[in-house]
């Protein structure tokens, strides 16, 4: 292995670690689901910033890699948002929770 591929591999296993310890400390209102694709999400983006152009002399993979790094920084704040979203607007509590009044 090349040594920027190592130094690719090494950040991008730094990030998922960094990821997955602010992920494990951190509790949200919103489903939990969001949390995994915000993970499944920056783990693709490092997986694809490590990956190898086969032919190194042209753009990598045809600047298709880099269109999908945007494309899946994009999705996230989308998701980021959805969460957000969901944290701000609370269901609605049960309507037979309130005490009655005397």
């Amino acid at each position: 292995m090349t040594s920027w591929m190592k130094r690719a591999a090494l950040g991008a296993m730094a990030a998922t670690a960094l990821g997955g310890a602010f992920y494990a400390g951190t509790a949200y209102a919103a489903d939990p689901r969001l949390d995994d694709a915000i993970v499944s999400i920056d783990r693709a983006i490092a997986l694809l910033e490590a990956a190898q152009n086969p032919n190194g002399k042209r753009v990598p993979f045809g600047g298709h890699r880099k269109s999908a790094i945007r494309d899946l920084k994009q999705a996230k704040g989308h998701v980021e948002k959805a969460k957000k979203w969901a944290d701000d607007h609370p269901p609605p509590a049960p309507s037979g929770s309130a005490a009655p009044s005397p």
